[in-house]
C-alpha cells in the first residue's frame, strides 16, 4: 500500500486539527472549573454524601502503609502526546491505519525502513516535526506491538486477522 504526498499532508491537518481540539477542550475544561465547584457545593448540602465502597476504602488503607503507587519513569516517558494524537489520526484515517497494521507483519527491519520513510517526509516539510519524532518512536518493537493492538481492538480487529 503506498503512501501518497497528499495523504501526507492530510495527515498533518488532521494532526493538527485534533492538537487544537484538544487545547481547546482543556481551555474549557479549566474555564468550567469554578463553577462546576460553586454548583456541586450546593448540591451536597441537599442530597446524602454517596457511600465510599469497599475496594476504595482498602486501596486507601494500602496506600497509607506504603504510599501511592506512582507510574515508573519508563512508562511516563514511553507514550508522549504527540504520539497519542498520531495514534488517534492514524484510528480515524482508514488508509493510515491500514498501513500500520499491515506494518505489524512485516519484518523488523522492513517495519523501520517504513516507519524512517514516513518519519522523512515528515522531516522533509517540518524540519523537527514532533509527527516524525512520534514515527521515530515506533521503532521500538514493544510500543509498535502496543500502538497496533490498541489499533485493533478499538476497530475490533482480532489480532491475528490483522489485514
Amino acid at each position: 500500500m503506498e503512501i501518497r504526498p497528499s495523504d501526507l499532508i492530510q495527515l498533518k491537518k488532521d494532526i493538527e486539527r485534533i492538537r487544537k481540539h484538544e487545547e481547546e477542550r482543556r481551555a474549557r475544561k479549566i474555564a468550567e472549573a469554578p463553577n462546576e465547584t460553586v454548583k456541586s457545593d450546593s448540591a451536597s448540602s441537599e442530597k446524602r454524601k454517596p457511600r465510599i465502597p469497599v475496594s476504595v476504602r482498602i486501596r486507601e488503607v494500602i496506600e497509607a502503609f506504603w504510599g501511592p503507587p506512582t507510574p515508573s519513569r519508563d512508562s511516563v516517558q514511553a507514550i508522549p502526546e504527540y504520539l497519542i494524537t498520531l495514534v488517534q489520526v492514524i484510528q480515524e484515517e482508514p488508509k493510515f491505519r491500514k498501513w500500520l497494521l499491515q506494518l505489524e507483519r512485516m519484518p523488523l527491519m522492513h517495519r523501520n525502513q517504513q516507519l524512517e520513510r514516513m518519519s522523512h517526509a515528515f522531516r522533509i516539510e517540518d524540519g523537527d516535526s514532533p509527527i516524525a519524532a512520534a514515527f521515530d518512536r515506533l521503532h521500538d518493537p514493544a510500543l509498535f506491538k502496543a500502538v497496533c493492538q490498541y489499533l485493533g481492538d478499538v476497530n475490533g480487529i482480532p489480532n491475528s486477522r490483522i489485514a
